[in-house]
C-alpha cells in the first residue's frame, strides 16, 4: 500500500532504495563506529546520531542555529533540519521534505507538561508538508500523541531513563497514517531520541541527541 502511495507522491522514476543509497554514501567512514562519552565531550559543537531507514548511524554536527531551527550536516554536506527535536525539513537526499507548517503550534515543544495538566485536545496538531522531487505541496497532516511510560534507552553505552510518546500521524487525502515515536527528558522534557517519519513510504529517520546546543 505505501509503495503505491509512494508512487502516486513522489513519482516512479526513482526507486526507494535510492534513498537508503544516498544515506550510506554520507556516511562513509561512521558505519556504526562506537562513539564514547570523551569523543562528543571533545567536540567543539553540538552533536546529534541519526539513521535513515536500514542506512548505517551517522554523527552528524550542528552547522547552524538560526531561532529555533537547528541545521545539521553530514560528511557530505547533506543536511538535516530540527525544531524542538522535530524533523522539519532535509536537503541533499533523493527525496526531501522541504516544508513543514504551524510549527508555532506543535505541541511537542511543551508535550510533557501538556500531558501533566491533563488536557487531551491539546496533544493534538495540524500541518501540512511539501515534499521534492516532484513539486508535492500542501499535504495536510494530523497528528495525535499517547503517553507510553517511560523507557531504559541507551546512549553513549550508559542507560537512560526517558517518557515515550508515540505521535500518530495521518493523511486524509492519501488515506494512510504512520506513527512517529519521541523520547523525552523527564526534568526538561525535551527530545532526546526519536523515530520520525517525513512522509508516507519514506524511511523513518531515528535521531539521538548526543551534545546539545547551548
Amino acid at each position: 500500500m505505501l509503495g503505491a502511495i509512494l508512487g502516486s507522491l513522489l513519482g516512479c522514476s526513482q526507486k526507494l532504495s535510492d534513498l537508503s543509497d544516498t544515506v550510506q554514501i554520507a556516511a562513509l567512514g561512521y558505519k556504526d563506529a562506537p562513539i564514547t562519552k570523551a569523543q562528543i565531550a571533545a567536540l567543539p559543537y553540538a552533536a546529534i546520531q541519526f539513521k535513515w531507514g536500514d542506512g548505517p548511524r551517522v554523527l552528524s554536527t550542528l552547522a547552524f542555529a538560526e531561532a529555533d531551527e537547528l541545521k545539521w550536516v553530514t560528511q557530505d554536506e547533506a543536511m538535516i533540519v530540527t525544531q524542538h527535536g522535530r524533523l522539519v525539513r532535509t536537503a541533499g537526499f533523493n527525496y526531501d521534505v522541504t516544508y513543514t507548517s504551524n510549527l508555532a503550534q506543535d505541541p511537542l515543544p511543551q508535550l510533557l507538561s501538556l500531558w501533566q495538566q491533563g488536557e487531551p485536545e491539546a496533544l493534538r496538531w495540524s500541518t501540512e508538508h511539501d515534499w521534492q522531487p516532484g513539486y508535492y505541496s500542501g499535504y495536510q497532516a494530523l497528528s495525535r500523541f499517547e503517553y507510553q511510560g517511560t523507557e531504559q534507552v541507551t546512549i553513549l553505552e550508559e542507560p537512560v531513563s526517558l517518557v515515550k510518546f508515540t505521535e500518530r500521524v495521518t493523511y486524509p487525502k492519501l488515506k494512510v497514517a504512520q506513527e512517529n515515536t519521541f523520547w523525552l527528558s523527564p526534568n526538561t522534557g525535551k527530545v532526546i531520541k526519536s523515530q520520525q517519519f517525513i512522509g508516507p513510504g519514506l524511511p523513518a529517520v531515528e535521531i539521538t541527541l548526543l551534545k546539545p546546543y547551548q
